[in-house]
């Protein structure tokens, strides 16, 4: 099993477009313009909290495969098709309306258009690019649920063959912090600019 979780990168990527577009916009004024950034800045830190939760049960399960109780390794593989503290977070990542908020009242205050032709050029284009972001958010979430199925599928290997399950667990548990290491990266970028 190649273990991937996609729709990362479209989050990641609209984020850093809107970062940008903001950066360009010279005419929005400071204090609105801190407040997007801030947004942006939660969202990456909520996407990061998220991964790290998950990060950290990976963890803690191949602690126990290696050093502790293969049984209760084995239960808490199985688990993962429904792992109560990535379904929590999950909600938060979903439910995370910083950044739509930030937006709507840039638009309230007749400084959208700034930000839309800085970034994007047009109104649709911006308004797609954030249904963009609401849709990356939703199939990264999926995606995750989706390997951790996929990996609660280990558990009835933990005893017949407890190295591949290991390496299964080790390449999921990379996989996430090598996007988690992205958003805190594009984090501290854009909480170094505001100002």
């Amino acid at each position: 099993m190649v273990v991937k979780v996609e729709g990362f990168s479209e989050v990641l990527e609209i984020i850093k477009g809107l970062f940008s577009g903001l950066k360009s916009a010279a005419q929005i004024p400071a204090a609105n313009r801190k407040e997007m950034q801030d947004a942006l800045a939660d969202t990456a830190e909520l996407v990061d909290e998220t991964l790290t939760i998950l990060k950290q049960h990976l963890s803690q399960i191949l602690s126990e495969l290696q050093f502790g109780d293969k049984y209760k390794a084995e239960k808490m593989i199985y688990e993962l098709a429904d792992f109560q503290g990535w379904e929590t977070k999950y909600r938060q990542f979903q439910l995370c309306d910083t950044l739509r908020e930030a937006v709507y009242k840039l638009e309230q205050k007749g400084l959208y258009q700034y930000l839309n032709q800085a970034s994007y050029g047009n109104l649709q284009t911006l308004q797609q690019r954030l249904w963009d972001y609401i849709g990356g958010e939703t199939n990264a979430a999926h995606s995750v649920g989706t390997m951790l199925i996929e990996l609660a599928k280990l558990a009835p290997r933990v005893d017949s063959d407890p190295d591949a399950v290991k390496s299964q667990l080790e390449d999921a548990r990379q996989e996430i912090n090598t996007w988690r290491q992205k958003f805190i990266l594009l984090e501290q970028e854009i909480r170094g600019a505001i100002k």
